[in-house]
């Protein structure tokens, strides 16, 4: 397969960097799509060797997503590998991913089987996720809010889907499971540092009930 890493990147700078070289290593671009950042993320993503398309204002993680699925298959990759800027998913288990896409749509990184290192209230929401979630998109899911994933070309291009924020993550997981793409699962390392999580822009309040309510959407998918 021809490869593209899709890195989503917000204030990052200190940081974007090292995803970059990292996930080099592995496919045959990488690509931060630099979402309203107001520090040096382009500058940065673009020294370690990355291409950059910029947002001039932030428009949200699922919109991020967007944007590089549309390069991606504009450039005519067979899939793409989307990782967040933070360090959170650790860029030497993109091999894991691309062994189990075989016949999977979408492969997804799960971090759950270390419970002990994810905060609690992110640990019990993403297992109720897990369970609504795989019952929605018709697979068995084993950690439905990680955003380190695989994704073929033929998804991407086979689904539309709204651009939004974090609830975008679910949305396609739920649109491609109920046009019938498998959905796999392989086990990643678990990395949540005390500056990823006081660097988060995830809400808890507000990005889950936007999650919540585009659950509740995907009955009239």
């Amino acid at each position: 397969m021809r490869l593209m890493a899709l890195v989503p990147a917000l204030d990052a700078g200190l940081t974007v960097g090292q995803v970059v070289r990292g996930a080099s290593k592995y496919v045959d671009a990488v690509v931060v799509v630099d979402d309203g950042s107001a520090d040096d993320t382009a500058e940065k993503a673009r020294e370690a060797g990355a291409h950059i398309i910029r947002h001039d204002a932030n428009r949200g993680k699922g919109a991020a997503l967007k944007t590089g699925f549309d390069y991606a298959l504009a450039q005519g990759y067979d899939a793409v590998i989307t990782l967040d800027a933070d360090t959170q998913h650790d860029p030497d288990d993109i091999p894991k991913l691309i062994e189990a896409a075989g016949g999977a749509g979408i492969v997804v990184g799960s971090r759950l089987r270390e419970k002990d290192k994810i905060p609690p209230a992110r640990y019990y929401a993403n297992m109720v996720g897990v369970k609504c979630i795989s019952w929605r998109a018709k697979n068995a899911l084993l950690d439905s809010q990680s955003g380190f994933r695989l994704y073929k070309a033929e998804v991407i291009s086979g689904i539309k889907f709204s651009g939004g924020r974090f609830e975008t993550e679910t949305e396609l997981l739920i649109r491609a499971g109920r046009r019938g793409f498998r959905i796999a699962s392989v086990p990643v390392k678990t990395i949540y540092s005390e500056e990823i999580i006081r660097g988060s822009h995830f809400r808890t309040v507000s990005d889950t009930y936007r999650i919540c309510i585009m659950f509740l959407r995907s009955f009239f998918f």
